[in-house]
């Protein structure tokens, strides 16, 4: 939406006719509260297509979003396992790095708010990452955990 230069009130605040007058709704809101003022203007599908792609795409970072909560306990449970296990905080130093890196970008896609629908493959791109430094961090964890083991 945002390379057709669509702005946020677009979509979340459409224009209503007030008498013969069109103004902005003044009520900020979910698109799918309004699919005909919101979207259809400039899409012409049904509202049960639009609903529906919406729902696919939600669904969709619902799940990955999931994944990446695993993959960051995973991590968590990595790195108290290395810590247990003798590994000083200066060793732990990357594995948790990694950690914040995979959490901070969770963090960022829930905290957005659309459930990926803003921006589907900056979403996935995003939570992608997240699994990616997660399992990084886990396996450093895990690395330094064998490494202390045998010492």
């Amino acid at each position: 939406h945002a390379k057709s230069g669509v702005s946020c009130a677009d979509c979340h605040m459409p224009y209503v006719k007030n008498g013969s007058v069109k103004v902005t709704d003044h009520w900020i809101r979910s698109p799918l509260k309004n699919v005909n003022n919101a979207c259809q203007t400039c899409h012409k599908w049904s509202e049960q297509e639009m609903t529906n792609r919406v729902k696919t795409i939600q669904d969709r970072t619902y799940e990955t979003m999931y994944r990446t909560e695993l993959a960051i306990i995973d991590a968590i449970n990595a790195i108290k396992a290395a810590k247990d296990a003798g590994a000083t905080d200066e060793q732990l130093k990357e594995a948790r790095k990694l950690h914040r890196r995979a959490q901070l970008r969770w963090d960022f896609v829930a905290a957005e708010n659309s459930m990926g629908f803003h921006s589907p493959q900056e979403t996935m791109k995003t939570l992608g990452n997240a699994i990616d430094y997660a399992r990084q961090s886990q396996l450093a964890a895990e690395r330094l955990m064998k490494n202390v083991a045998v010492k």
